[in-house]
């Protein structure tokens, strides 16, 4: 249920190495990418390589278990929790037609205007609705209170922020697994510190156009003078919020937040100390922004060893300052571009928000499914939800196996890889290569959607758009006017 800060903070370095190493690996004899470099961060190593022979392969000296897919089928359920679970919201909003005005309603209301952007709305509702749900509906309860969070957060309201999560955790902790509490709890410490934090706020004195740059990682990169240094930071829209490391954040001349949290190691439950700062200015071409909040960590985990080379990510602008800025397009040709003047008139996709994430509604197999975005990431990766709901098609992908190590151990995960994905994205269709499906969980934000999408969707295109006031997401001119026709995978 939580934002998974912890996840997103020791296993970003590590998540770029291999992003990285899948995007220069070539291609083998089947099809699929090889992948054999090893990279690694501080104290994780990602090494990936498909293991030879049968996919029964062992790990030596390893704290963790071969992580095996589940191939009991999923269970079809409905109903406007399960839809809003499954994040199938078009669904969920035809159910609302359906609903008598009421305590239910009002609730799948409030939860549904967090998830499209109206947050006003979502507290208001959902507030109105929270003492009835205590003893009636205490799952419902629980879920309301993170919402709430989550719309206290986007909107800078840190000690509201605080109450709820402090709500949750003293009364419905019981609602939480043992892995969704230690993510809750990592979220509501964050939160304690920021508590008597000013709000965020943002003045246009102009518009926002910067020059881009590829870094080594594929990830677009811009050059900011952020308190007199200037230093480039990498344009993330799948990062929770702005991030920087420790030396940086010296040269910035930022003082710390008083208090620290515990953040969680992903993949071994190390936990490791957390500490945040308050950027008082960003500028960013036309606007100022203030009292940026952002994550300071230790250099190593944003030290990206590619193998021949390392690469030291300073800072990264995440979703808060995204979500300022109205509506962001970033160029082919290298350029940033923000605000509300620059609202692009095509429809595109519809876009929602899970939690501090974008998602993006996608047309496949005639049915729009939800897949979440990340402009930090170089290639996409298809979800266990993914594997579960079209793996009657897996006749045709090809098996792999992988070895992804981090601290204290290593774990071999199954995957498939799928030779050719097309995706409809509002009018236009993209087509991905050789896509890497997961078997099983991975304990991420992306568990609950069918993927996440990368820069491969967009690197054929003139143009993307996300615009966080009309919840729209869209591609510009194709690059090459020879569309494919879009395919329809069937499920299972």
């Amino acid at each position: 249920m939580g934002k998974q800060f912890s996840m997103y903070l020791l296993c970003l370095a590590a998540f770029f190495a291999a992003q990285f190493n899948r995007a220069q690996a070539k291609p083998n004899a089947s099809g699929a990418p090889e992948q054999t470099d090893k990279a690694t961060s501080g104290s994780f190593s990602f090494d990936v390589p498909p293991v030879n022979g049968d996919w029964a392969s062992e790990v030596s000296a390893s704290p963790f278990m071969t992580a095996w897919a589940n191939d009991e089928p999923a269970a079809t359920l409905d109903g406007p929790d399960v839809e809003l679970k499954e994040f199938r919201l078009d669904e969920l909003e035809a159910s609302l037609a359906r609903i008598e005005p009421g305590l239910e309603r009002d609730y799948f209301s409030g939860m549904l205007a967090n998830r499209v952007g109206r947050i006003a709305e979502s507290i208001q509702l959902l507030r109105g609705v929270l003492p009835r749900l205590r003893t009636s509906r205490p799952d419902r309860a629980a879920m309301a209170l993170v919402t709430l969070a989550d719309d206290y957060d986007k909107s800078f309201q840190y000690a509201d922020e605080d109450r709820a999560y402090e709500d949750l955790l003293n009364h419905f902790s019981n609602q939480f697994s043992p892995e969704e509490l230690r993510s809750t709890k990592d979220d509501a410490a964050i939160a304690h510190i920021l508590r008597d934090a000013p709000p965020q706020t943002i003045r246009w004195d102009g518009s926002v156009r910067l020059k881009t740059e590829r870094n080594p990682l594929q990830s677009m990169n811009v050059e900011l003078s952020v308190n007199g240094v200037q230093a480039q930071w990498l344009l993330d829209t799948g990062a929770n919020h702005s991030v920087v490391s420790k030396s940086f954040a010296e040269r910035l001349g930022l003082k710390f937040v008083p208090g620290a949290a515990e953040a969680q190691g992903g993949l071994t439950g190390i936990e490791s100390p957390l500490r945040l700062a308050l950027l008082p200015t960003l500028q960013m071409g036309g606007a100022t922004l203030q009292n940026v909040v952002v994550l300071v960590v230790d250099d190593g985990n944003l030290d990206i060893n590619l193998g021949k080379y390392s690469y030291q990510i300073h800072g990264i602008i995440g979703y808060p300052v995204f979500q300022a800025l109205g509506t962001i397009t970033f160029q082919h040709a290298g350029e940033f571009t923000a605000g509300y003047k620059t609202r692009v008139t095509s429809e595109g996709a519809r876009m929602y928000m899970k939690l501090l994430t974008p998602v993006i509604e996608c047309k496949l197999a005639g049915k729009n499914l939800p897949f979440g975005f990340d402009t930090g990431a170089a290639s996409s990766e298809l979800s266990v939800r993914y594997y579960r709901d079209f793996r009657g098609e897996s006749k045709s992908w090809k098996k792999d196996t992988v070895k992804t190590a981090g601290m204290g151990g290593a774990v071999i995960r199954q995957i498939y890889t799928q030779q050719q994905l097309r995706l409809g994205i509002g009018d236009k269709t993209v087509t991905l290569r050789n896509v890497p499906i997961s078997l099983t969980g991975a304990g991420t934000k992306h568990d609950e959607v069918y993927g996440n999408l990368g820069q491969d969707i967009v690197a054929n295109f003139e143009s993307f758009t996300l615009d966080f006031s009309t919840m729209r997401f869209v591609l510009g001119t194709p690059l090459h006017s020879n569309q494919e026709p879009l395919a329809t995978p069937k499920n299972k």
